[in-house]
């Protein structure tokens, strides 16, 4: 069985260059669609004008599917036009399965946390999360069938647990998944 593999990587973009950035952004985006494996990205956006930083959350269903994709011409060809736009080098981080939900922006190179911690502190999360929102479909959704219910709350969670929950979850319990 593989693993989704997960690619994090930080761009910091030269002040008035954000626009061509992003032209050049969408145009390597539909060349990787074009890859085996390739599952999509996200793309956080700077918060200010001052930050700059470009967050790619670059997914794909294995690690060889990538390494297909990072070896490409089109991503080559990308990775020099992008030197353009950046004023400092690009930072780049690969993630495998649940350890996206356990990374921290500010401590790249951090190695991940065990497995069990992982497992304990998702399902510590994951259990009352599902409860609340099963809970809120059945009384605001009653009038939809079960399945369209449960997938409207699997979708609503994996969006929570991705962008809410989990950073935030993270920084709190970085003491104890991090350890010192």
């Amino acid at each position: 069985m593989q693993n989704q593999f997960t690619i994090v990587v930080s761009h910091f973009v030269k002040d008035d260059k954000e626009e061509v950035f992003e032209e050049a952004l969408k145009k390597v985006i539909q060349k990787a669609k074009g890859y085996d494996g390739y599952e999509g990205i996200q793309i956080i956006r700077p918060s200010t004008k001052a930050a700059r930083e470009y967050i790619l959350l670059i997914r794909f269903d294995s690690e060889i599917n990538y390494q297909v994709w990072a070896a490409s011409e089109p991503r080559n060809e990308w990775f020099k036009e992008l030197k353009k736009y950046v004023y400092k080098e690009s930072e780049i981080r690969y993630e495998e399965g649940l350890e996206f939900w356990f990374s921290l922006p500010e401590a790249i190179g951090t190695k991940p946390p065990t497995k069990w911690k992982m497992a304990i502190l998702t399902w510590m999360v994951i259990y009352p999360s599902v409860l609340a929102l099963s809970t809120l479909a059945g009384i605001y959704l009653d009038f939809l069938p079960l399945a369209l219910r449960m997938l409207l709350v699997s979708m609503t969670l994996v969006s929570l647990m991705t962008y809410l929950i989990m950073p935030r979850i993270t920084k709190l319990f970085a003491f104890w998944i991090f350890g010192k």
